[in-house]
């Protein structure tokens, strides 16, 4: 229980102030996210441990030595010698291509005419494959069908309307590439 009181708190300590604007206006732009949790062998008895997996908080600008460094050191002083962090799976650094970037641009604009309206630009608190192509210099942005209120869940799916228009944007940069003076 210290562990996880002072994990809750790491994480309310991460969000209470967010430098970066677009992340700024999320509700919880760095979640702690625990996704695994188990414990005991048997259940008649005491377990003997609890072991988690989840995702640690890495805000932009800031490197995953420094995010797990931080982790480390909550779960040290909370867990009194009898808690460890290994770090294991999937890791996700901050992935940001700056809003005025050629590429970025030409992706608003795409996303601005299939959708008839300015595109919103916005900040997100999950990991993604973005940062990936942004650590090695490659322009990137996420662009994708509208809510995500069923990502991940059970019954995921997304409209064929939906999908179609995000077809029709990726085929509008495509033009966009097409078009551009060598």
């Amino acid at each position: 229980m210290p562990v996880h009181a002072a994990l809750a708190g790491h994480e309310r300590a991460m969000n209470a102030d967010v430098a970066h604007p677009l992340m700024r206006e999320l509700e919880l732009p760095y979640p702690l996210v625990v996704g695994k949790v188990g414990a005991g062998e048997w259940p008649s008895t005491v377990p003997d441990r609890l072991v988690f997996a989840g995702r640690a908080p890495v805000r932009v600008g800031e490197s995953l030595d420094e995010a797990r460094a931080a982790v480390e050191a909550v779960v040290a002083a909370a867990g009194d010698g009898a808690a460890s962090v290994r770090w294991r799976g999937g890791q996700f650094a901050p992935g940001e291509t700056p809003a005025d970037d050629p590429f970025a641009v030409l992706v608003r604009d795409a996303v601005s005419a299939e959708r008839g309206a300015p595109a919103r630009v916005a900040g997100v608190p999950w990991g993604a494959d973005m940062r990936l192509f942004c650590a090695r210099g490659i322009p990137c942005v996420m662009v994708g069908p509208r809510g995500i209120e069923l990502a991940h869940a059970v019954d995921e799916r997304v409209r064929v309307e939906d999908l179609l228009s995000v077809a029709r944007t990726i085929l509008r940069v495509a033009w966009g590439f097409s078009s551009r003076p060598a």
